[in-house]
């Protein structure tokens, strides 16, 4: 029987029950990708790396930071161990949130990414020395920005996302749903000798509007692991091709959409 051939009270029932499948939908593409943080539209240089004229945008893999550079007359495939610098917390000279952290807080993050940067290392196999030397390379990291999220605040945007216009406004214009935190680092890799650069990269990650983040440093806390799983990727390659550039790869749909939900 055509739909338009249901009595009213059947018909009603019939549209309360196809609005689930759009419901399911909806829930998996917010809930698809790797996490529950996205890439940001941009980022600033903080001052860190120093000179960031070999920086360009990443116009390769999808996994690419969005700003890169790798040197393609090196061959790190004579490497064999890194060491790790201490993570730093590097303020921007306009000002960030740093300022304002808890000596606690400010351990926890740079433990967090120091205890990234080395799991990243063991599971690409290169094991981890405190002195340079040859076959060494040398690994420079610094958080850039780290701002937690207001869970609260968060939670009820959530549930009613569309309740504030001014709240929808703003998430578009800035592409990071409202009251999501979001983070920021820069990265170099050098022989640890003769101080050549041979990658390095600046990225950023924002929250997404996601249920699974219920603490305030949660959405640094993913955009950490998946720069951690992004260098094994990086590290692996390294040592299979001697490059440090992945080959280009097509984004996956939920990455594309990422740019388009908050």
């Amino acid at each position: 029987m055509p739909f338009s051939c249901f009595p009213l009270q059947s018909r009603r029932q019939h549209e309360r029950w196809a609005v689930f499948p759009v419901l399911a939908l909806s829930l998996a593409l917010a809930l698809a990708g790797c996490g529950s943080t996205k890439q940001a539209r941009s980022i600033s240089a903080s001052g860190f790396l120093g000179d960031y004229s070999q920086l360009k945008p990443a116009a390769g893999s999808a996994d690419d930071p969005l700003l890169i550079y790798a040197n393609t007359g090196a061959d790190c495939r004579q490497y064999k161990a890194l060491q790790i610098d201490p993570v730093t917390l590097w303020a921007k000279a306009d000002g960030s949130s740093f300022a304002k952290l808890e000596p606690a807080d400010r351990a926890m993050l740079t433990g967090e990414f120091e205890k990234a940067l080395r799991e990243a290392a063991a599971k690409a196999g290169f094991p981890v020395v405190e002195a340079a030397g040859p076959g060494v390379l040398r690994v420079r990291a610094a958080l850039t920005e780290a701002e937690k999220s207001n869970v609260m605040m968060k939670e009820a945007s959530i549930v009613a996302p569309y309740a504030s216009g001014a709240a929808t406004v703003w998430a578009e214009s800035k592409g990071q749903a409202l009251f999501t935190g979001d983070a920021a680092f820069e990265v170099e890799v050098l022989d640890s000798l003769s101080g050549d650069r041979l990658y390095a990269a600046a990225d950023k990650r924002v929250g997404k509007m996601d249920p699974r983040n219920y603490h305030a440093w949660d959405d640094v806390k993913d955009s950490i692991k998946v720069w951690s799983e992004r260098a094994v990727k990086r590290l692996v390659n390294c040592r299979a091709t001697g490059s440090f550039a992945l080959s280009p790869q097509e984004k996956s749909f939920s990455d594309k959409i990422d740019k388009y939900m908050p």
